[in-house]
């Protein structure tokens, strides 16, 4: 389980950068990023109970305080252009330098969703609201 855990981490390092972004607030920094769960390898999503298909995606966000994982609560919800309003659901995926909070869920094509992710950061009574939009096809 280490093994793929790690090639977990190693992916979502990679994608990050191109697919995702960052926010500092309150001396945290919050990491985002949302992709398409195909671009996960079947092993990788096995081990962490990703459904994989073409109209499904990722996100996964990240917390960090002077360069140390945050354990936080993570809560959120999308809304397409329709006005649909769609649950995410997090699950916590913990190593030793590091914490994701991951979601899985299904989009239609050619999808333009508005998230609002709620995080709230163990022992800090404030929470952050994350707001950002992606276009899938």
């Amino acid at each position: 389980m280490k093994y793929r855990i790690s090639i977990f981490c190693l992916f979502l390092s990679l994608t990050q950068n191109s697919l995702g972004g960052s926010v500092e607030w309150q001396g945290y920094v919050i990491h985002y990023t949302t992709l398409n769960s195909m671009l996960i390898p079947p092993a990788v999503a096995k081990a962490h109970d990703i459904v994989r298909s073409e109209r499904r995606i990722v996100t996964n966000i990240t917390i960090r305080k002077d360069n140390e994982a945050v354990k936080a609560s993570v809560k959120g919800y999308t809304t397409n252009l329709f006005g649909q309003i769609f649950t995410m659901s997090f699950d916590q995926v913990e190593e030793p330098k590091a914490i994701y909070y991951l979601s899985n869920q299904l989009i239609d094509e050619r999808d333009i969703l508005d998230f609002e992710i709620d995080i709230s950061p163990s022992g800090l009574e404030q929470s952050y609201i994350l707001e950002f939009r992606r276009q899938y096809f």
